[in-house]
């Protein structure tokens, strides 16, 4: 998936209400979440866990609520969110 494509199924699925790319919003920015988890193991199947079933502890006070995406929707944004990782 390109950054463009994943941008676009991210603005589709409301993520942006909550999240930006580079800045932190209500939720973490998503390239903050990509540093934190790209080098865990299973971190794309964590990230789809979250965003269908919501989350809380792990950035702060605000809790993340269950996203009504599919799980094939929900595996290819933790996909692209992990993409946003920058290189060491």
């Amino acid at each position: 998936m390109t950054t463009a494509e994943g941008l676009a199924l991210a603005r589709a699925k409301a993520c942006l209400g909550c999240h930006q790319v580079d800045s932190k919003r209500v939720g973490p920015a998503f390239s903050a979440i990509a540093e934190r988890r790209a080098e865990q193991e299973g971190a794309v199947a964590y990230l789809s866990h979250v965003i269908r079933k919501g989350g809380r502890g792990q950035w702060g006070a605000v809790p993340m609520p269950g996203q009504s995406v599919s799980e094939q929707d929900a595996q290819r944004l933790a996909q692209w969110i992990i993409s946003l990782r920058k290189s060491p």
